[in-house]
């Protein structure tokens, strides 16, 4: 398991969009990628939430990294031996299971 830091989204106090949707997209392209800790604002997690959906990647939004990278570890680990991690972390960080 690895952890990739993506570029910063945002600088004093604008949110890049441009930024957010390469960073989303660079997710989906990684065949490993099991899960996203994204954005902090409602409206840049909906933005990359709907390029993250259509991969099937679970997204963690939050203010703190340690909270959600501990969400995410829980929900791989819970997962266990599953055939398709990344679509049980997505069910688990979701609630849906």
């Amino acid at each position: 398991m690895r952890t990739v830091c993506l570029a910063g989204v945002g600088a004093a106090g604008r949110t890049d969009l441009a930024a957010i949707g390469a960073n989303a997209r660079r997710a989906t392209e990684d065949s490993s990628t099991v899960g996203y800790i994204g954005e902090t604002t409602a409206a840049a997690t909906r933005f990359s939430s709907t390029i993250l959906e259509s991969a099937g990647i679970a997204q963690v939004p939050g203010t703190s990294g340690r909270a959600a990278m501990g969400k995410l570890l829980s929900a791989i680990e819970a997962a266990g031996d599953a055939g398709n991690l990344r679509e049980v972390v997505d069910e688990k960080v979701s609630g849906a299971a």
